[in-house]
């Protein structure tokens, strides 16, 4: 059976690789013309938990990040383990909830089991609920998704247990702020360089948000930032919807459109994202509004597979008409233009192929967290002392220590083994983690768009640098 390898790599590192691959084909797919590598000792593998919403709304989001961790998973092991130890990434689904206790059962049942780290959960609101049951057990936890501003502080720095590998909400309120000064037809293919002595496109901005955690939080950023950094500019409503889905949004739809936007941001999951966005372009004065330039902005939480499937007016039928057509946005940039990204990229379609398309938003987010963890046990030499882990983990993540990326996994392990200093610069990022548990990266700018063979896809039609997102700040 012959697996594919990616990029150049030196002999040492291309070998690793084949090991690597052989063993989590086995492993996810069960083909049986390839072993199981053996396991780099007799004693029970490290348990990790990883709670992810498998089911309900965050599901068509959540499985794509489910085989991200597999391909740490097959790749830590590959490598020998963590100290000497074979890995057990725990995947539980918390059925995406929010409301009925369940996230916190899985998240009390990794800690009665032992684990020593915890990767999730995927929404702002679960995090919030979990983050003390983690803390107060001394389990690293590591979201590779939730972005609420609320997380930022919910910890003290000098005690922290939770971090992201993904940007805060208020980076991601600078990068609406500044799309809200572009006309969308004229971003172009090109990295974004915003006039500041431009005149703005959106004065007068809506907002609809989804009432949780991650809504609320970056309306408020919204709220507070768009009259003050834009001059003549006027938030003119905040309207909350609920988490799960309505028979109808029309009326809501409605009262918005009578206010005369020129953009809504529309803070919210994709389901719900898609219902509204469906009545709100059958309410007649939408048609008016769009001549005259009236655009919608998403955010991360819409960038999803599962907004373009759930927007169309047939989901067994890509090419029916869609709702999501026509929809810019914004999203943390997950998909960036590094080589590390493009290491990643090619390392997860040998596992799961891709065909043409990126590997899904946040996968690359959720990869880089489970390396932080398995190099930051290497390096704390032990499980017993979390601490010891804890600083670690800021140790293995950022300068001045020497760079490794995603293709030289098994290089720093064994780095960290001798003892040396690292700096892992992940797919997703630099992954500096500062101390209150946080990241910082440029946003991208995307767009649903009708392709040539009359499907509604994604593109990226622009990027904010963290330079100019920080701007936005001062």
């Amino acid at each position: 059976m012959k697996l594919p390898l990616f990029l150049r790599f030196s002999r040492q590192a291309a070998a690793l690789t084949v090991v690597a691959l052989a063993y989590a084909w086995a492993q996810t797919f069960g083909v049986g013309c390839v072993e199981k590598a053996p396991a780099a000792s007799s004693l029970p593998p490290l348990l990790i938990g990883v709670s992810l919403g498998l089911t309900n709304g965050l599901a068509p989001f959540a499985k794509p990040l489910r085989d991200a961790i597999r391909v740490a998973e097959g790749q830590i092991n590959a490598a020998g383990g963590i100290l000497g130890r074979t890995v057990k990434f725990d995947v539980q689904d918390d059925q995406s909830d929010e409301t009925k206790g369940i996230v916190e059962r899985v998240a009390n049942d990794f800690v009665q089991r032992g684990a020593i780290a915890v990767i999730g959960p995927l929404g702002s609101q679960q995090v919030a609920k979990t983050q003390a049951i983690y803390a107060n057990a001394n389990v690293l936890q590591i979201t590779p998704s939730a972005t609420s501003t609320d997380l930022t502080a919910i910890q003290p720095a000098d005690d922290r247990w939770l971090f992201r590998t993904t940007p805060a909400d208020d980076f991601q309120a600078a990068a609406v702020l500044l799309l809200a000064k572009r006309t969308p037809s004229g971003l172009g293919e090109k990295k974004l360089s915003i006039d500041a002595g431009a005149p703005a496109t959106c004065t007068r901005l809506a907002v609809v948000y989804v009432d949780n955690s991650y809504g609320k939080s970056m309306t408020d950023a919204l709220e507070a930032s768009f009259p003050r950094r834009n001059a003549g500019q006027l938030l003119l409503t905040r309207r909350s919807v609920a988490v799960d889905l309505v028979p109808s949004y029309a009326k809501l739809a409605g009262d918005i459109l009578n206010l005369n936007p020129q953009c809504l941001a529309l803070i919210a999951y994709d389901d719900v994202a898609a219902a509204f966005v469906r009545d709100l372009k059958k309410d007649p004065r939408y048609v008016g509004l769009a001549a005259n330039g009236f655009f919608l902005l998403g955010t991360d939480g819409v960038y999803t597979e599962g907004f373009l499937v759930k927007g169309r007016a047939s989901e067994s039928d890509p090419t029916s008409a869609n709702a999501s057509e026509g929809v810019f946005g914004t999203a943390p940039d997950t998909q960036p233009e590094t080589r590390e990204y493009s290491a990643f990229r090619t390392l997860y379609s040998s596992y799961f192929p891709l065909g043409v398309k990126e590997a899904p938003s946040f996968t690359a987010n959720t990869f880089d967290a489970a390396i932080l963890l398995a190099l930051a046990i290497q390096r704390a030499g032990g499980v017993a002392d979390r601490k010891q882990i804890r600083q670690a983990l800021f140790e293995v993540s950022a300068p001045p220590g020497r760079p490794y990326t995603p293709s030289q996994l098994g290089e720093a392990l064994l780095a960290v083994k001798l003892g040396e200093d690292i700096d892992y610069t992940g797919a997703s990022g630099s992954v500096d983690l500062e101390p209150n548990g946080n990241v910082k990266s440029g946003f991208v700018v995307w767009e649903a768009y009708r392709t040539p063979d009359k499907k509604v896809d994604y593109r990226t039609v622009g990027r904010f640098t963290l330079d100019e997102l920080q701007e936005q700040f001062k």
